[in-house]
Parts: C-alpha cells; structure tokens; sequence
C-alpha cells in the first residue's frame, strides 16, 4: 500500500476529493508489496509536471484524466477502479517515453537545467515581434532562424505545441527529437526530425530583451542574447502505465479526431 502514491491537483476540489475515494479504495485492496507506481489525477499539464518531478525515481505513473483533452492519460473517472483492479491483478505493461535534457548557458558559464517530457521552447515572450535564433546541432551551425520561436521536443510531445506549429506527428515508440519553427520568415525552413543521440544547441541572437525558454509550457525564463541553450535526450526515460490494447492510432483517432472525414 505504502509503495502507490496519489498525486493530485491541489488546486482542483474535483481532484483532492476523488483521490480520498482512491485511497479508501486501496486500503480495501490486497496489493503486492512490490507493486509501486503513482497515480496521478488531473489533465495534461499534471502528467508533464509530475514526470519531471518523479523520473530520477524510477515511479510509473499511472494518469487518470479529470481535465478535457487528456492525451497522455491512460484512463478517466469512469474506468478508474477497473483498470486500477487490472493493474493490481497484474495485467499491466510499462511504456518507456524519452525525455529532454535542457541546459541554460550564459557567457560561457552553466547557468540552469531541467527535464521535459514534452518541449522546450524557445520564443517571444510578450512582443510580436520575431527573434533571431542560430540553430547547431553536434557542434555544427546548420542555419539560423527568423521566426516567432522554435519548438524542439520529443515524439510524445510531436501532439503538443510542435503539432499546432506545423509538426509531424510521431510514434512515441520512436525515440528522436523533432526541431520545429514557429512561423518562420522562410518558406525553406520547415521540422527537421534528427536521432536522439544528437546535440542541439540554440544561440539567442536577438538583442531586444524579450524572448524566454518554456519548459513543457510550465517552467518560463528570461533568456539574453548570446544565451546557449543545449538540448539532447536525457539519460533517464519516464514510464509510463498502459492497460489498454489501442494502438496508437485509435488514441490518435479518439483524442485528436485524427483522419476524421
């Protein structure tokens, strides 16, 4: 019992109230010790926040949705008890999903680091106006971007931001990275997917104080010309919880509407 922790919204009555419906529910339950993973309630934005906070720990994370979208949890209210009796009877896979590495260089000198499950991204924080961004990857100056910003994330997050700025959409079975302009000035510049072992690294080269690094959407800084940031696949994938047979597309369809008609 001591080994399934609850994670909830605070901020949300919906969440804090179903939770102690979860754990009266557990402690009626005959679990195996060496059963552990985390439930987690809430949407989206929970999940991402929760797999930054507990991948060091090596915890699945089982997500049950109370938000709208829902897209990277495995069930809803509804089906909650259900799938927790499956999970605890033992029919159950673990899904690995790659993570981001991101670190913050500033003159030379290592300023931050953090995880993502999602995205980094790089982009004009209040202003409309573009910024001037030089992209390399391996050490090698591969172009440099006029835009509104630039998405780089993982296949699990080819459905967030990266999809809505023109990305593809890739298999999370897959492990790359997708870089992805946000409006670029160029016809020419479009999503470039490289192998997760390459190094990405972006130049801010726009000297009008306004541009910021967003982490998952959730984590926001200021970054300043001439700031590095490095991205590259982080040691230390999250897993994930599945219970379902749908493959991938049919979450796609169900989800997204994806080749609706």
């Amino acid at each position: 019992m001591h080994n399934i922790l609850i994670i909830a919204n605070k901020e949300k009555l919906k969440a804090v109230e179903f939770s102690k419906k979860i754990s009266n529910w557990l402690k009626k339950q005959k679990i195996s010790n060496s059963l552990k993973f985390a439930i987690v309630l809430g949407g989206d934005g929970m999940m991402l926040k929760t797999a930054r906070n507990l991948a060091k720990r090596d915890i699945p994370l089982f997500g049950v949705n109370l938000g709208k979208l829902g897209f990277l949890a495995e069930t809803d209210i509804k089906n909650v008890f259900p799938a927790l009796k499956k999970i605890i009877s033992g029919k159950y896979k673990i899904e690995e999903r790659n993570m981001l590495s991101i670190e913050v260089y500033r003159k030379n000198k290592f300023k931050n680091k953090f995880v993502a499950l999602n995205d980094a991204v790089i982009k004009n924080g209040q202003s409309a106006r573009v910024i001037k961004l030089n992209l390399l990857i391996n050490k090698k100056s591969i172009t440099e971007i006029i835009a509104d910003g630039i998405i780089i994330s993982t296949s699990t997050g080819s459905t967030a931001y990266s999809l809505a700025a023109g990305g593809p959409v890739v298999h999370p079975k897959i492990r790359n990275i997708l870089i992805t302009p946000i409006a670029p000035h160029t016809l020419t510049q479009r999503p470039v997917i490289v192998p997760d072992n390459f190094i990405i690294e972006i130049k801010i080269d726009s000297n009008h104080g306004d541009v910021i690094l967003s982490v998952d959407g959730q984590i926001n800084v200021k970054l300043s010309k001439d700031d590095i940031v490095k991205v590259k696949n982080s040691d230390i994938p999250i897993k994930l919880i599945t219970i379902r047979n749908d493959d991938y597309f049919e979450v796609l369809r169900k989800k997204l509407n994806w080749g609706a008609r």
